[in-house]
């Protein structure tokens, strides 16, 4: 993988990133997802975010030897204080962490969401925490995608701020309010699968004193079941 070569999950945050004028990518490693978007003239300017040196470094080689270094910088901070007053971002791009860490990058970093940007969001774990935090602050869900790459399933999930109150059930919050209702394949097979996970751990449980516990999972399946249905 490569800017100009993005992994099956990149390609999914990146085919939802709107025409913009200044892309922020927190997390951005080696910066191949903003290098990818200016090259591809998706957006005309991307600011790649990176809380340590290591991986700033890495952005940083990539933008020399894709000779962007007129259109990107590589910046060093936590999450959203890579952005300055001046910048007006209009897209901010967070791929690859847990949904708790991705609502809390977003938390702290409120101050610099003043311009409402499009947030574009890939959580690899605890994705309703996401969308619990994208209602809460007027962030509606316009575009969700679910793909399968590397033998796991990711969400994309791109939102724009409406001044108007975002009410997302709790199926909406665990299973996207988007993706349940388009119902694909690959969302299919992996809440298939989940059924089978958290069979396999009320057999190990049922036995045992924790019934509170297999009785909150059983009830967790049932509401897959009910979203497959």
């Amino acid at each position: 993988m490569d800017a100009k070569h993005l992994s099956k999950r990149l390609q999914a945050v990146a085919d939802v990133v709107e025409p913009a004028t200044l892309l922020a990518d927190i997390g951005s490693d080696h910066a191949y997802l903003p290098a990818f978007l200016v090259q591809t003239g998706r957006v005309q300017r991307a600011v790649a975010g990176e809380l340590r040196s290591g991986p700033l470094h890495n952005a940083q080689t990539e933008i020399d030897r894709l000779q962007l270094q007129a259109r990107m910088q590589a910046r060093l901070g936590d999450g959203l204080t890579v952005l300055k007053s001046s910048d007006h971002c209009q897209t901010i791009t967070i791929a690859g962490m847990g949904g708790a860490l991705i609502a809390d990058i977003l938390q702290r970093g409120q101050s610099h969401l003043q311009d409402h940007p499009q947030l574009v969001l890939q959580p690899n774990i605890d994705e309703d925490l996401v969308r619990t935090w994208l209602a809460a602050h007027h962030y509606r869900i316009k575009q969700e995608q679910i793909i399968f790459d590397g033998g796991h399933y990711y969400e994309v999930i791109a939102a724009s701020y409406t001044s108007f109150p975002v009410n997302y059930d709790r199926k909406d919050l665990l299973f996207g309010p988007l993706l349940r209702r388009a119902h694909n394949e690959i969302f299919t097979k992996k809440w298939e699968k989940r059924i089978v996970k958290l069979d396999l751990i009320i057999d190990q449980l049922a036995a045992g004193e924790n019934q509170a516990r297999v009785q909150a999972i059983r009830r967790r399946r049932r509401e897959i079941q009910e979203v497959l249905s």
